[in-house]
C-alpha cells in the first residue's frame, strides 16, 4: 500500500510539472504586439482654436452715386490715401444745373402768384366786411390764396430737391482712408440703385488704421471662443511672422455651406483685431488665426493619440448590478444588449509586459497633448501607437516596446 501511495504521489507531481510546462509553452507562444510608448509627464497645455479667413479693414465705405450721370473727373486711383472731404468723383452737372434754374424760376412765379392772391383776398375781405361783396366772391379769393400758398410750398420743395441733386454730382471722401477698390472709369455713366437693380459702386474707401481678420470658426469650436481672448495671426503675405490679435466680435448667425449634402459645414464668423502695425498690409490677404481659448500650467498630460475609445458592456461597469442583469440577460435581444454597451475613454498602461486598459478623465488639449485629470499617475508608461495597434489592442494583451530610433548627428567632414 505504501508503495502504491508513493507511485500516486510521484505521478501527481509529474502531472503538475507537465501542466506547468504546457502553460509556460503556451504563454511563450502567445503573440506580443509591438507598441510605441511614452510616459505621462507634467507640462503646460494651451488650448487653441484655428480658423482661416481674410484681412479686412474694421471700417470701409462703399462710394455710390446718388444721381445718374457721366463721370467727368476721377482724380484718385486705387491705393491712394485720401483725406476727409477730398474730391473723389465729379459727375456731369449740366442737367442738374438746368433743373435747379428751372426750379428757381418756378418758385419766382409761384411767389408772384401768391402776392397777387394776397392782394385780391385782402380787397375781397374789406368789401365783404362792408357788405359790398358777395360771400361767393370772398370764398373764391380765400381759396385762391390757399392754392397759391400750396403752389409756392411745392416750388420751394422742387428747388430744394434740384439743388440737392446738383450737390450730389460732387462726391467727396467721408473719412480719411485709402482707396482700396476702384470699379469705375472716367467717362462711365454711373447708375443709382433700385429695388431690383443694385447701383454702381464707384469705389471703396477703407480706414487702414484699424485692421482685422475675419475668419470662419467651426460650430464645434465656436462655443469656446470668447471676446477679448488673445490670438496669433499668420498672414500668407508675411511668412514666418506671427502678429498679435484679440477677439472683438463673435457672430450669432450660422454660415452654412453644402446645405442638405454630406459635405454640409456650419461655421460662425469671428473677428480678430490686429494689435500690430503692418505698413504693407492690404485688404483681402489670406490669414490663419490661432485663438488661445484656455491655458493650464503644469498639468499631467499625454500625446493625444494615446487616448482611445473602447466599448464596455453595462453589466461589466457596475458589479452591484450583476445579479439583476444576470436574471434578465436571457430575455434580452441583441439590440437591447447593444444599447447597454457604451464607449469609455481610456489609455493602455504597460504593466508586467501587458497592456492594461485604464479609464481616464481628460481636460483641455493642444495640437499634440491632452490633459489627464484622473486615471493614471506621472511616469506611467502608456501606449501611444501605432494607430492600427491602438484600434485592435485589448485589455491584457502581451506587448513588446519598440525602441525609439534616434537620429545620429552627421560627423563633420574633415
Amino acid at each position: 500500500m505504501k508503495k502504491k501511495k508513493k507511485i500516486i504521489i510521484i505521478l501527481g507531481a509529474i502531472a503538475v510539472v507537465a501542466i506547468i510546462v504546457v502553460v509556460n509553452i503556451f504563454k511563450s507562444g502567445e503573440k506580443a504586439y509591438k507598441v510605441q510608448v511614452d510616459k505621462a509627464k507634467r507640462g503646460d497645455i494651451t488650448s487653441i482654436v484655428t480658423a482661416n479667413g481674410r484681412i479686412t479693414p474694421k471700417t470701409d465705405v462703399k462710394i455710390s452715386a446718388y444721381v445718374p450721370a457721366k463721370i467727368v473727373k476721377l482724380p484718385v486711383k486705387e491705393g491712394d490715401l485720401v483725406k476727409k472731404r477730398q474730391l473723389l468723383v465729379q459727375l456731369d452737372e449740366t442737367e442738374y444745373k438746368a433743373a435747379a434754374n428751372q426750379a428757381k424760376a418756378q418758385l419766382s412765379s409761384a411767389e408772384a402768384n401768391l402776392e397777387q392772391a394776397q392782394l385780391v383776398y385782402q380787397r375781397q375781405k374789406e368789401l365783404f366786411e362792408k357788405k359790398l361783396s358777395s360771400k361767393e366772391q370772398y370764398d373764391a379769393a380765400f381759396t385762391q390764396l390757399h392754392l397759391t400758398q400750396a403752389q409756392r410750398a411745392q416750388s420751394v420743395a422742387n428747388l430744394e430737391q434740384a439743388e440737392y441733386d446738383l450737390s450730389k454730382t460732387t462726391i467727396t471722401s467721408p473719412m480719411d482712408g485709402m482707396v482700396t477698390a476702384l470699379n469705375a472709369k472716367l467717362g462711365e455713366i454711373v447708375m443709382i440703385g433700385t429695388m431690383n437693380n443694385p447701383g454702381t459702386v464707384i469705389m471703396t474707401i477703407s480706414d487702414m488704421s484699424e485692421i482685422q481678420a475675419e475668419v470662419e470658426v467651426d460650430e464645434t469650436d465656436v462655443a469656446s471662443v470668447k471676446v477679448d481672448q488673445e490670438a496669433k495671426i499668420e498672414i500668407d503675405a508675411f511668412p514666418d511672422t506671427l502678429f498679435k490679435g484679440i477677439v472683438t466680435e463673435i457672430g450669432h448667425t450660422a454660415r452654412i455651406s453644402g446645405l442638405g449634402t454630406q459635405d454640409q459645414v456650419t461655421n460662425f464668423l469671428v473677428k480678430v483685431m490686429l494689435l500690430d502695425t503692418i505698413p504693407d498690409i492690404r485688404p483681402g490677404m489670406s490669414a490663419t488665426v490661432d485663438v488661445t481659448t484656455n491655458f493650464h500650467p503644469n498639468v499631467l498630460s499625454l500625446p493625444i493619440q494615446a487616448v482611445v475609445m473602447k466599448e464596455e458592456k453595462a453589466d461589466t461597469l457596475k458589479k452591484k448590478e450583476e445579479g439583476a442583469l444576470a436574471s434578465t440577460d436571457s430575455n434580452q435581444t441583441k439590440d437591447e444588449k447593444k444599447k447597454k454597451e457604451k464607449e469609455v475613454q481610456g489609455v493602455f498602461v504597460i504593466k508586467e509586459g501587458r497592456a492594461k486598459f485604464v479609464k481616464v478623465k481628460t481636460g483641455i488639449a493642444d495640437q499634440q497633448n491632452i490633459e489627464i485629470l484622473s486615471g493614471i499617475n506621472e511616469n506611467d508608461q502608456v501606449v501611444t501607437g501605432s494607430y492600427k495597434i491602438l484600434r485592435t489592442l485589448k485589455d491584457g494583451d502581451k506587448v513588446k516596446i519598440e525602441k525609439k530610433v534616434e537620429k545620429k548627428e552627421e560627423s563633420e567632414k574633415g
